[in-house]
């Protein structure tokens, strides 16, 4: 077992069982909940070294592309945190979803280069 795939493998799953969590208060958690297990499912199965890197790759993009579309459905920057978690306004709650989109992104990067370069 290599430990690059180890460490980055329990951190993403970690952090994306904790994201899929809060999604469950969430006003459509059938959508964002299965949109953090899947990454959460892939961080896994790379703890254990089994990259699918065509898959990371199709993953990679559809989260890519998807935080770019929410990111550009905001009418203006109003950061993410106001006097709380709680959502205040929809532009917080798209920039939100915009990160944590572009969060999965680059874990499917990771996974896709640390297979390439163990693999």
């Amino acid at each position: 077992m290599n430990k690059a795939f180890l460490i980055s493998g329990i951190l993403f799953t970690l952090i994306f069982l904790l994201f899929a969590y809060w999604q469950l208060n969430d006003p459509d958690p059938i959508l964002w909940v299965p949109v953090y297990l899947i990454p959460t499912y892939t961080a896994f199965r790379a703890i254990s070294g089994k990259v699918n890197s065509e898959l990371m790759v199709v993953l990679f993009i559809l989260s890519g592309v998807a935080g770019l579309q929410t990111w550009v459905e905001m009418t203006a920057w109003e950061g993410f945190i106001t006097d709380g978690l709680s959502m205040k306004t929809m532009n917080q709650e798209l920039a939100r979803e915009a990160v944590g989109l572009w969060i999965t992104t680059f874990s499917f990067a990771t996974f896709y280069f640390l297979d390439k370069k163990y693999n």
